[in-house]
């Protein structure tokens, strides 16, 4: 019988360096998981993806279950630490105790904490997966000792003066942007549709006299130019598309005409000039993409009040919307 306590012991060790490892593999997968992809999974119907998520939109319980699970999980293991010595040697010593605890620390340190953390870090999804199930038997077994600290975080979250916001409605624009980031590296966004989000996100809060050519630098004609003037102003600045102004002044841009409908269409030409759209020079890109798409026109005059202040085109925001995120630089210190 005299085997029976030490083989105990060190299961007991054992048990004790497991759970460290389980819960604090557990909380950095949490903090990792790509919650995109675990939305969608649970939307597909996974029902190990919703028991995820269901964390995921009560964030206290998982962390008050981590945070109770890694103290039983250290008590365990000095537990058995001083249990150890006390087989060992007969008695114990507070010296003894210690320096017993100092050596076996950097085997629980190694195997319960950074071992575990580095391979939820790599692999989450997946690990958080296949312990979910043992993860919510332990959330029922300490319950009583967790439900304490989430009623605490629930009073402090009350007195904040954010209180009652959802998190979902308080994500800023990097949130967003390392979101879609995850979502591409994850699989779930095309280089295309990434490059489009990043670009509404870029060009949304932008004025749209950024995008636009000031009116002494639009190429364009008189409303009174003639079908050949026309064509040969064409030819000579290799352009489909000539601009109009009036007669009365080579600045009031109003109109364009398009060189396939001089070359293609015999009705006079005051019926081939297509008006642009008035733009405000207040409005965004994005405001001003959306009205040329909804009157159907590839230009549109960009005016603050009654004065012209240049052109714009749609293809040059459409550009704009699917060129690569620049990178931020930072100031050099």
């Amino acid at each position: 019988m005299s085997w029976l306590e030490p083989l105990f012991v060190v299961i007991l060790f054992l048990i004790g360096v497991r759970l460290s490892a389980f819960f604090s593999g557990s909380e950095t997968g949490f903090y990792r998981v790509s919650f995109p992809r675990l939305s969608i999974d649970a939307q597909a119907g996974d029902r190990v993806a919703k028991r995820l998520m269901w964390f995921a939109r009560k964030p206290a319980y998982f962390v008050a279950t981590t945070l109770v699970g890694n103290n039983l999980a250290n008590y365990l293991t000095t537990f058995a630490i001083s249990w150890g010595v006390v087989v060992a040697l007969g008695e114990v010593t507070p010296t003894t105790e210690i320096i017993w605890t100092m050596l076996l620390a950097p085997v629980v340190f190694l195997f319960g904490e950074l071992l575990p953390k580095n391979l939820y870090y790599r692999a989450p999804l997946s690990l958080l997966r296949r312990d979910s199930t043992l993860f919510l038997m332990f959330y029922y077994l300490l319950l009583p000792a967790s439900w304490p600290l989430v009623m605490v975080t629930k009073v402090t979250e009350r007195l904040s003066p954010e209180a009652g916001r959802r998190s979902e409605l308080l994500l800023g624009r990097s949130r967003l942007v390392q979101l879609m980031t995850q979502g591409r590296h994850e699989g779930l966004l095309t280089d295309v549709q990434n490059r489009l989000a990043n670009g509404v996100l870029q060009i949304a809060p932008q004025s749209v006299t950024d995008s636009m050519t000031p009116k002494d630098r639009v190429l364009g004609v008189s409303e009174k130019s003639s079908r050949e003037e026309i064509l040969k102003y064409a030819r000579r600045f290799a352009t489909p598309i000539v601009a109009i102004h009036r007669e009365s002044s080579v600045e009031d841009w109003y109109a364009y005409i398009r060189v396939i409908d001089v070359l293609t269409d015999n009705r006079p030409m005051h019926s081939l000039i297509r008006r642009m759209p008035i733009l405000s020079s207040a409005a965004s890109k994005l405001d001003a993409l959306r009205q040329l798409q909804i009157d159907g026109e590839v230009y549109g005059v960009v005016k603050d009040g009654d004065t012209v202040r240049g052109v714009v085109s749609s293809r040059g925001l459409c550009e704009q919307l699917f060129r690569p995120a620049t990178p931020v630089r930072q100031p050099v210190r």
